[in-house]
């Protein structure tokens, strides 16, 4: 028998909720003074928009809402991608409901069709911040580049492997596409039962698929062509095919053995500083043959050519080896059949019977102990500025096409630089990025 007495019912005690209660604090005063978005807007109000402004309708007694101001938009995108927030409909509620986002915005937040269409349209601004950004550091003697790492990452494109087609299947769609177009422009002066919004949603969702079937029978054209300049028996030009979603995609191999839609996003990073100083979006699978440009590319953006770059062997072209050692430009890069060669007893540093002096000058680099230990340099920085976009949650293209491929490659180019910069300098934002190299 249980001897025990239980305790007398006791009243529970809880929290009180009261919702009528007003927070008097202003949003500046709830938000701490030391947080990273304040560092972020600080960093943006440095920043020329002049360009942007330029563009905005909303002027004087122009009838219309007045527009939200590029630097407000570009705070939100460039704090979104820091934490790693790529949707447009997510940055809206976070706008609403995070207090962070609440205090960028100081006041009415966007909508995602407002965000949406910043973070896609403005790839010259982007690319221009980007540059400017980098003249600044180099103007101050804060970015002096005498060795860049060129490093290439497949990221999967915004469409599925199903989406690829023959010419003659893409032309029955683009055909379907462009009478489903006709009717919803036909229906347009007919009573409807639904909405005219939902109408005119309707018809530039048509529209935009009929662009991009067009864009796909011009695509699958040209690489037939491409197959067929070839010559090789294998290159059945019949058998090419394209994406009906994104045109300029292409299936390649990825590192985990198996082919998926992508880009291949080529990053050229300062060795010393860690900061990309070049990006490059290529619809070219081999890395093979872009050395040069990334190079040249790097030139552009800083001024100045570095002294040395260093790559793996799958940039091994020779003419780009060729034009770079001319140039005065070291080329740190072991050459591709490297171990091979070593496994049959074969120097892999000597000169071969059509090799260039110059590239035999690269050869033999690449056999001293001195090249190597410089060599050794590469990874961490230019497969580290990968993975840290990675650990951002940039691991798939969300816009689409070849053009806006390169935009959202350039804003995380941007945030990266950001990140290191004022990790660097001790500030509170880095805890929000991956630890730079």
């Amino acid at each position: 028998m249980d001897d025990t007495v239980s305790a007398p019912a006791q009243e529970i005690r809880f929290r009180a909720i009261d919702r009528q209660q007003l927070i008097e604090a202003q949003l500046d005063e709830l938000l701490p003074t030391d947080h990273p978005a304040r560092l972020l807007v600080g960093f943006v109000a440095g920043l020329d928009f002049s360009a942007l402004h330029a563009t905005i309708k909303a002027r004087a007694e122009r009838p219309g809402a007045p527009a939200f101001r590029p630097e407000l938009l570009f705070s939100l995108w460039l704090f979104a991608t820091v934490e790693g927030v790529a949707s447009a409909r997510r940055l809206e509620v976070l706008c609403e409901r995070d207090l962070a986002y609440r205090w960028i915005c100081g006041g009415p937040s966007p909508n995602y069709h407002t965000l949406s269409t910043f973070y896609a349209a403005h790839g010259d601004f982007l690319d221009a911040t980007f540059v400017d950004i980098l003249a600044t550091l180099t103007e101050r003697s804060l970015l002096t580049v005498k060795a860049i790492a060129v490093d290439g990452r497949k990221i999967p494109a915004n469409a599925s492997k199903e989406s690829f087609h023959r010419a003659a299947t893409l032309d029955q769609h683009r055909l379907a596409a462009e009478q489903h177009v006709a009717a919803l422009r036909q229906q347009r002066t007919e009573a409807q039962a639904t909405s005219s919004q939902q109408a005119a949603a309707r018809r530039r969702a048509a529209a935009d698929r009929q662009q991009r079937l067009e864009e796909a029978v011009a695509t699958v054209r040209e690489r037939q062509a491409e197959r067929a300049a070839t010559g090789r028996a294998s290159a059945k030009p019949e058998e090419a095919r394209a994406s009906e979603t994104d045109s300029a995609a292409r299936k390649m191999k990825r590192n985990h053995g198996g082919y998926e839609p992508a880009f291949n996003v080529q990053t050229a990073t300062d060795i010393d500083s860690g900061l990309i100083v070049a990006v490059l979006v290529s619809e070219q699978a081999s890395d093979n043959g872009l050395l040069l440009p990334m190079v040249e590319q790097a030139k552009a953006n800083l001024g100045t050519a570095p002294e040395q770059v260093l790559s793996d062997s799958g940039y091994s072209d020779a003419g780009d080896v060729q034009a770079l050692e001319t140039a005065k430009i070291e080329v740190l890069m072991p050459p591709k059949y490297e171990r091979k060669e070593k496994e049959q007893g074969k120097d892999p540093y000597a000169r071969k019977r059509r090799d260039s002096a110059e590239i035999a000058v690269w050869r033999e680099r690449m056999g001293t102990e001195a090249a190597r230990a410089r060599y050794s340099r590469r990874a961490p920085v230019a497969e580290g500025v990968h993975a840290q976009q990675s650990n951002r949650g940039w691991k798939r293209f969300r816009l689409r096409g070849l053009v806006k491929a390169r935009v959202e490659a350039l804003w995380q180019a941007v945030v990266h630089n950001l990140c290191v910069l004022l990790s660097k300098i001790g500030l509170g934002i880095g805890t929000l990025c991956p630890k730079s190299s």
